[in-house]
């Protein structure tokens, strides 16, 4: 039915599946047609359908579960995040929908307290994008802080309403491509000032992520934490023993 390249097939289908989702053919709590299914009924790869499923995943409108199936969740987008980070390119692809709107750049070193809590090298200058993401009418849902090397540090205005992953962008100003990317979640709490950034009470439990993307040649593209509040961030992965032999 696609007759495209893969890459834009799973987004086709994508979209087909969401028209139907919000005309009311897959209501909340259906389950959609199985893989096999839906990969017969639009003459696609395996792989295509399951990036479709991902990217319906990704915007709060499906679950999956183990013998069960796909469940549809709601006719709407979430205004939440959903990350669903089992690769690369899922961690990369999450942020799609949510603009980003910079408060402030300027030049920090590795001395600086946000820059060691990265573990970036002490007397390194980086310079530091601050900024929020949100949906479009609804509350933000992440604070974040970037800290770039010079290398990649050109033309950061430019990110303001950007919709996509900031580590992509920056890698492709320089022709690169992310090709490793390092995770570490915590919890936090949030200061006053960041609070009334993101709307919420001081005392509300936060979800902090610390994120290394590393480029081809193992370059630092960019190093991130983002602050969650409680409520607008879900992560969601699948882990799969190897099999012996």
């Amino acid at each position: 039915m696609f007759q495209r390249s893969a890459g834009s097939q799973y987004k086709l289908l994508a979209q087909t599946l969401i028209r139907r989702i919000r005309d009311g053919e897959y209501p909340p709590g259906s389950l959609l047609p199985t893989e096999n299914e839906l990969g017969q009924q639009f003459n696609v790869s395996r792989i295509t359908v399951r990036g479709a499923l991902r990217e319906l995943e990704v915007q709060g409108l499906v679950s999956r579960r183990p013998g069960i199936g796909t469940r549809v969740e709601s006719a709407q987008p979430s205004g939440n995040f959903v990350h669903v980070g089992n690769t690369v390119d899922d961690i990369l692809r999450f942020t799609r929908g949510f603009r980003f709107h910079i408060l402030d750049i300027r030049e920090v070193d590795g001395d600086e307290g946000a820059a060691r809590a990265l573990r970036l090298p002490a007397g390194q200058r980086f310079v530091r994008v601050t900024g929020l993401r949100q949906a479009e009418g609804a509350p933000p849902v992440v604070y974040s802080e970037h800290h770039v090397p010079p290398l990649y540090a050109d033309a950061l205005e430019q990110l303001d309403g950007y919709r996509a992953s900031v580590a992509e962008w920056l890698a492709e100003r320089r022709g690169d491509r992310v090709c490793e990317i390092r995770q570490e979640i915590d919890a936090v709490r949030l200061t006053r000032a960041q609070a009334g950034l993101l709307q919420t009470r001081f005392s509300t439990p936060t979800l902090r992520t610390r994120t290394w993307y590393y480029g081809a040649k193992k370059d630092l593209i960019v190093a991130s934490v983002g602050l969650f509040p409680e409520g607008r961030h879900l992560f969601s992965t699948v882990m799969r023993r190897e099999p012996i032999g």
